[in-house]
């Protein structure tokens, strides 16, 4: 991607993230996006994530992008670890504070959930006057007095912490959103400061659709069935509001003659034997469900595209009204049909039902998700055509190309929230 002319500056930005663009999780491919929508303006960006990258600490991913692996060995157990992990806000804070004040970076933008990288992060900004940019991707205050965390953690130590982020939130120059849903929720807490939405999305010009010929040859590269329909899921295997368990449950359940058309393979990158366990507990073969380990991006993308339906299994928690998945959007700009379930009128249920070629809505229960696989696997002709392929593409590409929607919401971080006269801020006619 080629660096704007007619907006540029000399500032550095120090993006914060527990997830590191090099993992296989959508966290990581959003942090992707957005150094390179900051290149894009910037020029240069330095990110600091866990993990090591490869063998080394530091790792230039692009050009004026460096990334910098914190290697955690010791995490706390959960529920401690969900609730708050001392030695990874250590950790952020040292690495933090170092890399500023040896790079100058005037910005640091802080990539939420975990909350100590916000944390992290305001207090660098703090203590060495820089800017914050909060990159908010959910709803994690909601989502941890609804999920088992209050069933460990005193409530008023979870609302403490609340208290905290709202006090971070509103010292933060701007927040970033990736629904308006979640824009509505910040709001309605009394925190003022610039929100840009900036919607997850897919790269597509890695996932895109492939012609039936070439779908073939990728199954066969693969190992995957040519003579099924396959219906993919990739993510998190242990995540509580994917409900996995309900869509293995749902496979005893499907007609034999939609069993015998499909073939179900999951891309997890944590969880693997425990899905596997509960797979064998409920005695489905490797003939219908196979559970493998999480591929590169470039591979993950090749494989979706020789599918045919996509799986984002959300339960219906309150707290997940405001979420989408990276992965709907990569399904569908892969061509595929998805069939997802969730909370009844969230973001998720009115991007489906708004779209219905690009897939079906549906409650998490077992019964209706045998419906509407059952459903799809009928339509064989109608939905998974070639064409229809292609028009799936076209609304991702015109509406949620990830690159695109980045590099506008850096603009509008720009443009909208500093001003120029201020800063080092050069803005050039074009």
């Amino acid at each position: 991607m080629q660096r704007r002319t007619d907006l540029t500056c000399d500032d550095l930005v120090l993006i914060v993230t527990e997830d590191s663009p090099e993992s296989h999780s959508p966290a990581g491919e959003r942090i992707r996006h957005l150094a390179s929508a900051v290149g894009s303006i910037f020029g240069k960006s330095i990110i600091l994530a866990l993990g090591a990258s490869k063998k080394q600490k530091r790792t230039k991913i692009s050009a004026g992008t460096l990334l910098y692996g914190i290697n955690l060995k010791t995490r706390l157990p959960y529920p401690v670890s969900a609730f708050f992990d001392p030695m990874k806000f250590l950790l952020f804070l040292m690495y933090g504070l170092l890399l500023s004040l040896r790079y100058s970076s005037s910005l640091v933008i802080a990539s939420m959930p975990p909350w100590e990288t916000g944390l992290s992060s305001w207090i660098v900004a703090k203590l060495l006057r820089r800017k914050l940019v909060i990159d908010l991707r959910d709803d994690w205050e909601s989502a941890a007095m609804e999920s088992r965390l209050a069933e460990y953690v005193p409530a008023e130590l979870i609302m403490l912490r609340s208290r905290i982020a709202k006090n971070m939130y509103s010292f933060s120059s701007t927040i970033l959103a990736i629904t308006p849903t979640l824009v509505d929720g910040i709001r309605k807490r009394g925190i003022n400061p610039t929100i840009v939405l900036a919607p997850n999305g897919a790269d597509t010009s890695k996932f895109y659709p492939r012609r039936e010929e070439m779908r073939k040859r990728i199954r066969s590269k693969h190992g995957l069935p040519t003579n099924r329909i396959i219906v993919i899921y990739c993510g998190s295997g242990i995540n509580p509001y994917y409900r996995l368990d309900l869509i293995l449950e749902s496979l005893k359940s499907l007609p034999d003659s939609v069993r015998e058309r499909t073939f179900f393979v999951f891309y997890v990158y944590n969880g693997m034997e425990s899905l596997r366990k509960f797979k064998d507990n409920l005695g489905l073969p490797d003939s219908l469900i196979e559970i493998r380990e999480p591929l590169s991006r470039d591979k993950i993308a090749e494989v979706m595209s020789a599918c045919d339906i996509g799986l984002v299994p959300f339960d219906d928690e309150p707290y997940l009204l405001y979420a989408t998945s990276t992965k709907v959007y990569e399904y569908i700009s892969s061509g595929l049909y998805v069939v997802c379930s969730g909370p009844n009128g969230g973001e998720l249920d009115s991007m489906i039902s708004a779209e219905p070629n690009n897939g079906v809505f549906v409650s998490p229960r077992v019964e209706d998700l045998v419906e509407a696989v059952s459903n799809a696997v009928g339509s064989l002709e109608y939905l998974f055509s070639n064409s229809r392929r292609s028009v799936r593409y076209t609304y991702i590409d015109k509406n949620y190309d990830r690159r695109k929607t980045m590099v506008t919401a850096v603009e509008k971080l720009v443009t909208e929230v500093w001003n120029p006269a201020n800063s080092r801020w050069t803005f050039v006619k074009e």
